[in-house]
């Protein structure tokens, strides 16, 4: 039996479209993640609002972002956490992003408070949007 998930996809503002598509796509991909809109592509329209989406494949977008001048994140209590295949790929994706202009949130790790598997790092993106990558899956099962 398949799994049904209600969520089909989040959206972002960002001040800078240039700079968030440098980011989002190498620290993405260390999640499986790719860059599957964008509307600066020929054959995928044009539109006013600049905007990349990201996602395993075209027709399962994840993450959209929209350029917009007064874009800002939302207050404390607020991120997006998304899955990461590995706790590897946990580390990469903190990795990449520290190396891409976002900044520290809590390092990779343990965090035993939300279950025995909850390995989790967060940062902050170059326009302050927390986000997470999580991984619940046990090191036994990492092969």
């Amino acid at each position: 039996m398949s799994h049904y998930n209600p969520l089909s996809h989040v959206s972002i503002g960002v001040r800078n479209y240039d700079v968030s598509k440098a980011f989002y796509t190498a620290v993405l991909a260390s999640i499986g993640l790719d860059l599957v809109y964008d509307s600066e592509v020929p054959n995928q329209g044009t539109k006013a609002t600049r905007t990349l989406g990201y996602g395993p494949d075209p027709d399962h977008e994840l993450l959209n972002i929209f350029e917009y001048d007064d874009a800002a994140p939302p207050g404390r209590g607020f991120h997006i956490a998304l899955n990461a295949p590995t706790r590897a790929s946990v580390i990469e994706f903190h990795a990449k992003a520290l190396q891409l202009g976002g900044s520290d949130a809590g390092a990779p790790g343990l965090r035993k408070h939300y279950g025995d598997n909850y390995f989790a790092a967060f940062v902050v993106d170059p326009d302050g949007w927390k986000i997470e990558v999580v991984c619940k899956t046990p090191a036994s099962d990492q092969g």
